[in-house]
C-alpha cells in the first residue's frame, strides 16, 4: 500500500529525497566501522580502506548525485531521471557498502564504476535537449568525474592484480580527494555566491553572472597539474612532489575563495547554515596548506580537508536544499544553537583524529572517541532537517 501511495514521477524529479536519508545512513555505517574495531580489534580487523570507501563513496556520494540530479533538469531545462536510473542509485551505493564491508574491494569498484556510468548515461542522454547552456563552472563538474572514473579503474585494475602499488595509490589521490575538491569548485563557484548573497534563487538563471568559461578551464587546469605532481611524486623518494602538490592547490582554492566566493565580502549576520558553510571553506583552506608545512601528518590534514571541510560543507548545501523543496525556507533562519553544537561536534571529532596521527598511544580509542563525536553531530543534523524529505511544498 505505501509503495502504490507514492508519487513515483515527483520522486524522480527530487532525488535528493531518497539519496539524503540513504547517504546519512551510509555515514552512520561508514563511521560506525571504528567503534567495534575499539572493542575488539582482533576480530574485527583494521577497517580502514571499507570506511574510507563508506564515506566517500557512499555516504558524499548519496549526498552529491541526490543534489546533482535534483538540480541539474532544472538548471538545464531537462527531463529527470527514468524509472531504471532511479533505481540505479540505491542499488548500487547500497551494494558498494556491503561489498566493503565484506572485504571485497573490486566488488565496491565495480559498482561505483557502475554508479558513475549511470549518472553519465543520464547527463549525456539528456545534454542534446538542454534548453539553456549550462554555468562554466560545470567543467569542473565534468573534471571530477572524469578524475573519479579514472581513479576507480586504477584501483579496480590494482585489486585485480593488473597494476601495481602506485596505481592504487593514483587512484585513491583521484577517488577521495580530486573528485570532491573539483566538484566542491564546479558547484560552489556558481551556487555559494548566490547563496551568501541570502537572495531567492530561480535554477533556471544560476548561470547569470558565472565567471568566464575561459577562466574557469585555466583554474580547473591548474587543479588538475596539482593532482598530476603529487601522482608523479610517488615514483620519487622524499616529500618535494607532495609539497608542491599542495602548494599548487592552495593557491587555486585560494583563487576560488578571494575571486570566485569573494568570501572576504560575504556578510557578518548570515543564517546558521550559511555561517558553517563559510567554516567548512576556511577549515579546507587550512588543511590545504598544512601539508606543505607538516607532510610527515599527510593523514591527520586528509580528515581536517574531510570531516570540517568536504562532511560539513556537504551538510549545510543540504539544510538548503531541504529547506527549499520542502518550501520551508523559515528554517534556515531556525536551530542557531543546535548547528553551532554539532558544528562544534564536528570539530572535536577532528581535533580527535588528528591526535591519533600526532600522538599514536591508544589508537583505536581514540578512533572510537573520534567516531563517536561525528556520529552524535549527524544525528543532530538528521533529527533537525532531515524530516523535511516528507515535505512537499503547498500548493
Amino acid at each position: 500500500m505505501f509503495l502504490a501511495d507514492v508519487d513515483w514521477p515527483k520522486q524522480r524529479s527530487e532525488p535528493y529525497r531518497l539519496l539524503f536519508p540513504l547517504g546519512t545512513l551510509l555515514a552512520v555505517v561508514g563511521i560506525g566501522v571504528w567503534i567495534p574495531y575499539a572493542i575488539w580489534p582482533a576480530a574485527i580487523g583494521y577497517p580502514g580502506q571499507g570506511h574510507a570507501v563508506i564515506q566517500i563513496q557512499g555516504f558524499l556520494m548519496s549526498f552529491i548525485f541526490g543534489f546533482l540530479t535534483t538540480m541539474l533538469p532544472k538548471v538545464m531545462g531537462v527531463r529527470p531521471l527514468g524509472p531504471l536510473a532511479y533505481a540505479a542509485f540505491p542499488i548500487c551505493l547500497i551494494a558498494i557498502a556491503i561489498s566493503a564491508l565484506a572485504g571485497a574491494p573490486a566488488l565496491a569498484q565495480g559498482f561505483h564504476l557502475a554508479l558513475l556510468a549511470n549518472f553519465l548515461a543520464f547527463a549525456i542522454a539528456r545534454f542534446p535537449q538542454r534548453k539553456q547552456q549550462p554555468p562554466p563552472p560545470f567543467v569542473f563538474i565534468a573534471a571530477a568525474l572524469g578524475a573519479d572514473v579514472i581513479g576507480t579503474v586504477l584501483k579496480l585494475g590494482a585489486v585485480l592484480g593488473y597494476f601495481g602499488g602506485p596505481a592504487f595509490r593514483a587512484g585513491a589521490l583521484l577517488q577521495y580527494q580530486a573528485f570532491p575538491l573539483l566538484l566542491i569548485l564546479g558547484v560552489g563557484g556558481f551556487l555559494l555566491p548566490k547563496l551568501f548573497a541570502q537572495g531567492p534563487i530561480d535554477p533556471r538563471a544560476l548561470a547569470a553572472g558565472a565567471p568566464s568559461l575561459r577562466g574557469q578551464l585555466a583554474l580547473c587546469l591548474a587543479l588538475l597539474a596539482s593532482y598530476g605532481v603529487e601522482i608523479g611524486g610517488l615514483f620519487t623518494e622524499g616529500t618535494a612532489g607532495l609539497r608542491i602538490a599542495y602548494a599548487l592547490r592552495a593557491a587555486v582554492f585560494a583563487w576560488f575563495m578571494a575571486k570566485e566566493i569573494r568570501i572576504q565580502k560575504t556578510p557578518g549576520k548570515l543564517p546558521p547554515y550559511l555561517r558553517a558553510a563559510r567554516i567548512s571553506l576556511w577549515v579546507m583552506a587550512v588543511g590545504l596548506v598544512m601539508p606543505i608545512l607538516r607532510p610527515q601528518y599527510m593523514l591527520a590534514w586528509e580528515h581536517v580537508i574531510f570531516l570540517s571541510g568536504f562532511m560539513r560543507l556537504t551538510l549545510s548545501i543540504a539544510i538548503r536544499v531541504l529547506a527549499s523543496h520542502a518550501g520551508r525556507m523559515e528554517v534556515l533562519g531556525l536551530h542557531a544553537r543546535p548547528v553551532r553544537i554539532y558544528g562544534m561536534l564536528i570539530v572535536l571529532s577532528m581535533m580527535t583524529r588528528i591526535a591519533t596521527e600526532i600522538w599514536p598511544a591508544r589508537h583505536a580509542f581514540h578512533l572510537a572517541v573520534a567516531a563517536g563525536l561525528a556520529l552524535f553531530a549527524i544525528r543532530m543534523w538528521a533529527r533537525l532537517f532531515l524530516p523535511l524529505v516528507r515535505v512537499f511544498p503547498a500548493r
